[in-house]
């Protein structure tokens, strides 16, 4: 029996709360980088670094999907599929890691299990149940653009997953994008979600491209914490004016010359919503993306683990704790209000 952690034992640690353990296949066969990480590898950089916990989920659900279709950045069920439904291999291949394989890290890791929130629910649902009985579960990550899969099947053939996060007490972290063409995990969408369900718990990652009414929108809601996954990537691509972050007219005010002055600015204006992640091992991310029908996207940006604790430790230690305890706990277990 793996013993569940509970907020009191969390108290006074360094907590990560984005993190990626397994194998992206897409990634690995189309030579882009990172394509795999391990539970012992983010164990090793924990100790480097003085954090922790991890919260750690699995990198996609590619074993569900044609290779051969993979290769050319499209996700497409197959009947010759070796996973049964989407992440149903990699959630159990990520529990066994933290709890069998490598049970002297099983404390410093909090998993979270993955979802398509469109294709075969009820498999999922099912498959996400029987683990449940074997191993604790902290919540549900969801990247709609991984799978291409859009978030507002929640609002439709996925809403059984809402009743069971309901059920089971557990928080939804969401991949989101403000990338106007991108057309599974726009923050407009999640909102949608969110704004329907506001007795669960949501944290939307990476900043929400650093779009000023939807930080302060995040910040109104008592539900809502946001985090910084893959800060130092982020900063760059404003910086560049990409797509993916909001343009200087929609954008949060800061000094984006340095992620560091960023992490200050976001932590001092937002001090109850912003939760510090990683994004290990995605903080470098070089790929070619789908981001809707039709529609692509390059990305070639390189960061390290060192520059995701550099932004933390850049912070005074009240926003710190805050950022890196305080709200994580707020967020994971709900045990008590935002505010």
């Amino acid at each position: 029996m793996n013993r569940k952690i509970n907020p009191a034992s969390l108290e006074g640690k360094l907590i990560d709360i984005h993190s990626h353990a397994g194998v992206h296949l897409k990634a690995y066969i189309c030579a882009e980088y990172p394509y795999a990480c391990s539970i012992e590898t983010i164990a090793c950089h924990q100790k480097m670094a003085g954090v922790d916990v991890n919260v750690v989920f699995p990198f996609s659900a590619d074993l569900f999907f044609d290779s051969l279709y993979l290769k050319k950045g499209i996700c497409r069920p197959s009947v010759r599929s070796v996973s049964p439904s989407p992440y149903a291999i990699e959630n159990q291949l990520l529990l066994r890691e933290v709890y069998e394989f490598c049970p002297e890290y099983s404390g410093r890791f909090l998993p979270f299990i993955s979802i398509d929130p469109g294709r075969s629910v009820a498999k999922q649902i099912k498959n996400i149940l029987m683990l449940e009985k074997r191993y604790p579960i902290y919540g549900i990550k969801i990247s709609p653009v991984i799978c291409q899969s859009r978030i507002t099947a929640l609002l439709g053939e996925g809403r059984d997953f809402l009743d069971l996060v309901r059920e089971k007490n557990w928080p939804l972290l969401l991949h989101t994008t403000v990338h106007k063409e991108e057309k599974y995990s726009n923050a407009a969408m999640a909102f949608e979600v969110i704004e329907k369900n506001q007795d669960i718990r949501f944290c939307l990652a990476h900043c929400i491209g650093f779009h000023d009414r939807y930080l302060r929108l995040a910040d109104m809601m008592k539900n809502v914490w946001v985090d910084t996954a893959a800060l130092k990537i982020q900063v760059q691509m404003a910086r560049e004016n990409s797509p993916i972050v909001a343009g200087k007219r929609e954008r949060f005010k800061a000094d984006y010359r340095d992620h560091r002055a960023t992490m200050k600015a976001l932590a001092e204006e937002f001090p109850d919503t912003i939760i510090w992640g990683t994004d290990a091992p995605a903080y470098s991310y070089i790929c070619r993306r789908k981001q809707a029908d039709g529609v692509y996207m390059d990305f070639v940006l390189k960061a390290r683990y060192e520059d995701e604790i550099a932004a933390l430790n850049s912070l005074p230690d009240r926003l710190k704790v805050n950022l890196s305890n305080h709200n994580s706990i707020k967020f994971i277990f709900g045990s008590e209000a935002k505010r």
